[in-house]
């Protein structure tokens, strides 16, 4: 479905549904056509924003930048996908990188994980504890 809502001969209006694409990933895209178009954004109907693109450059045409923008949300969701699924995967790339350049950093790190595991083990014991003298 083409998703460009009206034509000019300085603007396109496009919709853009936010169920597919977050708020977040089109403010991400309008930031890359801050130099190619003015833009202007407004809630539509049914959950879809409304996108206004007017082309800085008079020889562009108004329809290409519409789509080039299109071609942004895709790149800007698959980034954004992307992150998410990667996230822990990048946590724990830094966090090694940042422990091989500072291994004190790493034996702090491991000294207070060790201390929060003994400090829940004894919550549990003095629970269990509780609970058999309440019986």
């Amino acid at each position: 479905m083409h998703n460009i809502l009206e034509k000019g001969k300085e603007y396109v209006k496009l919709a853009v549904d936010e169920r597919i694409y977050p708020l977040s990933t089109i403010y991400a895209a309008g930031y890359v056509f801050l130099d190619k178009a003015y833009i202007y954004l407004d809630k539509g109907n049914n959950g879809h924003i409304t996108v206004w693109l007017f082309p800085k450059e008079k020889k562009d045409n108004p329809e290409t930048v519409g789509m080039d923008f299109y071609n942004e949300l895709l790149n800007y969701a698959h980034y954004f996908s992307n992150l998410k699924a990667n996230a822990e995967i990048v946590k724990t790339l830094m966090q090694r990188a940042l422990f091989s350049a500072a291994p004190s950093l790493a034996q702090e790190a491991g000294k207070r994980e060790v201390e929060g595991l003994i400090e829940e083990l004894e919550a549990k014991s003095e629970k269990k504890k509780t609970h058999h003298k309440k019986k």
